[in-house]
């Protein structure tokens, strides 16, 4: 899913049959995979003493873990994050974490996952790699598709020239939606600033062809954080400013939240 530091582990671990009842127990474990070669540990760059580890999978450990199955791994996937990817990085892990988390809470299985980077949307003669690709299936099987976006308040929102910015990759994602018949949300996480996110969604407002599709749903990562109910509260805000939940009921029709059809979940079918 992502580098995790033994804190992020023993909160997924509720998704467990057998969850860690400690972050000391988690912690031994961890040792003890680290000692066998199966799990590789590293530190985020952190002010003052006790630098924060986190764990990846070795080589050995994605072989073990995969044998028999087609799932490739990039060589950055088992190495150190880059101190620019930090914080982006970490953040990332407790939003993934807590979907897991809140979803599992409400029989809600999460399926279909993509990591940072392994999730390649092509648009015409573009692309995108969003943070991370996944879907929410309710235990009636009715599938939610969203791709993620983190804003660290690094991007620009608009660029002149084309390159990286939050400009374009809402018109690509707009795009996308317009070329595929089933539907999908685009996640945005705040990960500094409401503000940031407040001009985020007034962009998608002047950028999105239909104003009156909800394909953008944004919140803070300390809201998202803060919501045990993550995944079926209305504690997102779309681009119109309605709130909305990323998976809804029946019964959220009558009360104006929207209902939108999956987008499938393959490398193959992402590319457009």
């Amino acid at each position: 899913m992502a580098p995790l530091t033994a804190a992020q582990l023993v909160k997924l671990s509720k998704t467990f049959a057998a969850p860690f009842p400690s972050e000391r127990r988690a912690r031994d474990r961890l040792q003890t995979l680290c000692a066998a070669g199966r799990v590789r540990r590293w530190f985020y760059a952190t002010a003052g003493r006790g630098a924060l580890g986190y764990y990846t999978l070795s080589r050995l450990g994605h072989q073990l873990l995969h044998a028999g199955e087609d799932v490739p791994a990039t060589k950055r996937a088992f190495g150190p994050v880059g101190l620019a990817r930090q914080f982006h990085t970490l953040a990332l892990a407790d939003f993934l974490v807590h979907t897991a988390v809140a979803s599992h809470a409400q029989g809600i299985r999460l399926d279909g996952f993509y990591r940072e980077n392994a999730c390649c949307l092509t648009i015409g003669g573009d692309s995108l790699y969003p943070d991370a690709a996944f879907q929410l299936v309710t235990p009636r099987g009715k599938e939610f598709s969203f791709f993620v976006e983190l804003d660290n308040s690094t991007e620009r929102l608009r660029s002149p020239i084309g390159s990286d910015s939050w400009e374009r990759k809402l018109r690509l994602y707009d795009a996308l939606a317009h070329s595929v018949s089933s539907r999908f949300r685009l996640i945005v996480v705040a990960t500094r600033s409401v503000e940031r996110l407040r001009h985020v969604l007034e962009l998608a407002r002047t950028v999105l062809r239909n104003p009156r599709r909800g394909l953008v749903c944004a919140i803070t990562l300390a809201d998202y954080l803060g919501t045990s109910d993550a995944v079926t509260s209305r504690c997102f805000r779309d681009h119109a400013g309605r709130r909305a939940a990323l998976v809804w009921t029946p019964k959220d029709a009558g009360a104006g939240v929207p209902c939108y059809d999956a987008f499938p979940a393959t490398a193959a079918a992402a590319t457009v």
